[in-house]
């Protein structure tokens, strides 16, 4: 009997989360952490790694 209660409540769960989103997203939201960099940023970051004029953490001796 107690297995039944947990399944129904768990399908509970997974529909009102999708409820949620649903909602979210008419509302514009989109899920997820927003980036870092502008895609500006990100473009020219691109172009220095690419030709090489990158700084990495470490050291050249």
């Amino acid at each position: 009997m107690l297995s039944v209660l947990a399944e129904l409540q768990r399908e509970l769960i997974i529909v009102n989360t999708r409820d949620g989103l649903a909602a979210a997203r008419a509302r514009g939201r989109t899920g997820g952490r927003r980036p870092k960099l502008t895609p500006d940023q990100a473009y020219h970051a691109q172009q220095l790694y690419d030709a090489g004029d990158h700084t990495c953490g470490r050291m050249v001796l």
